[in-house]
């Protein structure tokens, strides 16, 4: 009898075991933790990454055309397409939020009515927002990481080279960012750990604790710079969606002026230049 309860146990638990291998091998986006969606795309560099140069990144650059998302482009900062975007997959509570936000541009905006974090608790802005602010970034490229330093903040991002993510990293403002080299001429950036509380843009756009951010930095010319961003959460949004943004070289040098976040400062300019702009009042010659 023993002997058949032993063999019972032992088949109960190997099929536990396989049960276990099956579920973890099925292409299915619901975790055992808690049922969260799984991302969509692999987190962390190719397993076939090959050895590559590294590009030439210096210079001052400044954020030009381009929005995340492609409708949010420059010709559509008051929002018109907001909740509208044809390359938007959102979610429904997604969209909720969005259309929830209050944006701090366009002719109905109000520094009292407004929901940017940014603005009004002077909350770091994060990854992908803080090129929506007409504000400097410089890459100091060294073989442990490459730091991004923006005037905004000011602050600066650290993305490890040769490194691997945290199995539970903590959720921060800006997360955690690992980084390698591609075809000699472009730098990745893989940024998970993010918390919910900043937006991925101007208008409102929100995320959830499971973004996974995918920043493909590239110089194509002397004076030009190309960022194409990958927005993969799926706690917020259906499928990954895309974005793109321009840089040119500035030659007015970094940090002339530091872009300290105040909230006083915040209504200052909102009043003097951002209403005023905003209902056509604007007194600019």
């Amino acid at each position: 009898m023993r002997t058949l309860i032993g063999r019972i146990a032992r088949l109960a638990l190997a099929a536990l075991a396989l049960s276990v291998f099956i579920y973890q091998q099925a292409p299915t986006r619901v975790s055992a933790q808690g049922g969260a969606p799984r991302n969509f795309l692999p987190i962390g560099p190719p397993a076939n990454l090959k050895p590559s140069a590294v590009p030439d990144l210096s210079g001052d650059w400044t954020p030009g055309r381009g929005g995340i998302g492609q409708s949010l482009s420059a010709a559509d900062m008051n929002g018109r397409m907001r909740g509208k975007e044809p390359d938007i997959p959102y979610l429904p509570e997604t969209l909720k939020k969005t259309m929830a936000y209050v944006p701090a541009t366009g002719p109905e905006a109000k520094f009292e009515t407004n929901t940017d974090p940014q603005i009004h608790y002077c909350e770091p802005p994060g990854p992908a927002h803080i090129y929506m602010w007409p504000a400097k970034h410089k890459f100091i490229q060294t073989p442990e990481a490459v730091y991004i330093l923006h005037e905004l903040g000011p602050v600066f991002q650290a993305v490890w080279l040769n490194a691997k993510h945290p199995e539970d990293p903590d959720p921060q403002y800006w997360g955690h960012s690992i980084g390698w080299y591609e075809n000699g001429d472009t730098l990745v950036v893989d940024t998970i750990g993010l918390n919910d509380r900043t937006l991925l843009d101007q208008m409102g756009h929100p995320h959830t604790e499971q973004l996974h951010l995918v920043e493909r930095y590239k110089r194509v010319s002397k004076t030009e710079l190309e960022l194409d961003i990958t927005v993969d959460d799926p706690g917020a949004y259906a499928k990954p969606w895309t974005g793109h943004r321009n840089f040119r070289l500035s030659d007015t040098g970094f940090l002339r002026f530091q872009w300290v976040c105040s909230v006083r400062d915040n209504k200052e300019h909102f009043e003097s230049v951002g209403r005023p702009a905003n209902t056509g009042e604007t007194t600019f010659k």
